[in-house]
């Protein structure tokens, strides 16, 4: 895979225009999420191929631009910091750092990341259930850390906390209760909220761990209800991996705010084995929110079908 990639940048960089830039310092991770679509060779990107990579970041966008840091796992590389001096010597100023927390409980760490201008963080954490974070990450005897890294991160003053969370078939069920968890971890701290989708490939990858719209509408609806009362900010469903805004009560309120290309959705009833892209059904032309909707992975279309998207009343 390569180092360096593009995307339209999600609502919950907040603030940013243009496209979203994604280093990924490493191919190695602590974890083995079975929906992941990152190809883990353990491989870390030599020191030069990245600098490299900064100086053609330079050349496009021009110095203070945003950097988002990926991997793999960026906090499991030994020369982050390093990696992120260099990035400000060539004049990136703000950074996103996506991770799964866990090696932010390390002493240290976070305090050199946030010296060096780190100040948002897009942690992965999926279930507050010890046993259910295990089967989800592929992990082992990792969830204290976990907790405790983005405990640390929720106590740092000036930071910007997004806990991404990646909805599947054994979470689904427990998202209140996760939404709970997370108001109560630090104490006047509350970390924003994305909700996200396996996306295509994870779907090709990892069917098992899928789950249909039908059964996530309830919980996921139910789990916004305890962000509003509790006072996390959640994410506007925006990018590849968001959910169709017609699962909820109130769409309007978590609608992406612009229009969206729509040149990899097909409408259609039923997406053979050789369809990729998006999936739409043709009645979701008249939608009012058509046009800043991607619809969901045609290959959730194969396992699931599409009888969970439908037209919400207009004033939702």
């Amino acid at each position: 895979m390569r180092l360096l990639e593009t995307h339209e940048a999600p609502e919950a960089r907040g603030g940013q225009t243009g496209p979203e830039r994604v280093l990924r310092t490493t191919f190695a991770c602590n974890q083995r999420c079975p929906f992941c679509f990152v190809t883990l060779t353990g491989r870390r990107a030599e020191l030069a191929e990245i600098e490299r990579e900064l100086d053609s970041l330079v050349q496009l966008c021009g110095f203070g631009g945003e950097l988002t840091l990926s991997g793999g796992e960026p906090t499991a590389d030994p020369r982050l910091l390093d990696i992120v001096a260099s990035a400000r010597q060539r004049g990136f100023r703000r950074f996103v750092l996506q991770t799964n927390g866990v090696f932010l409980a390390r002493p240290g760490l976070l305090e050199g990341l946030i010296r060096f201008g780190v100040r948002c963080y897009m942690v992965s954490f999926h279930s507050h259930r010890p046993t259910f974070y295990d089967k989800i990450t592929g992990s082992s005897k990792q969830y204290a850390l976990a907790v405790a890294g983005l405990t640390r991160l929720l106590g740092a003053r000036g930071c910007r906390v997004i806990v991404n969370v990646v909805v599947n078939a054994w979470n689904y069920r427990d998202l209140p209760g996760l939404m709970g968890f997370l108001a109560r971890l630090r104490p006047g701290r509350r970390p924003e909220i994305c909700f996200s989708m396996i996306n295509e490939a994870g779907h090709e990858k990892a069917p098992s761990c899928a789950v249909s719209l039908e059964r996530v509408g309830p919980p996921l609806r139910r789990a916004l209800e305890i962000c509003r009362r509790e006072g996390l900010r959640v994410d506007r469903f925006t990018g590849g991996s968001a959910f169709p805004v017609c699962l909820l009560n109130t769409p309007g309120r978590y609608a992406d705010l612009r229009r969206v290309p729509q040149n990899r959705v097909r409408y259609a009833e039923d997406f053979p084995e050789d369809t990729g892209g998006r999936a739409k059904r043709p009645d979701c032309r008249r939608c009012a929110y058509d046009a800043h909707c991607i619809g969901v992975p045609a290959s959730y279309a194969r396992i699931f079908g599409l009888a969970a998207l439908r037209i919400p009343p207009a004033h939702g």
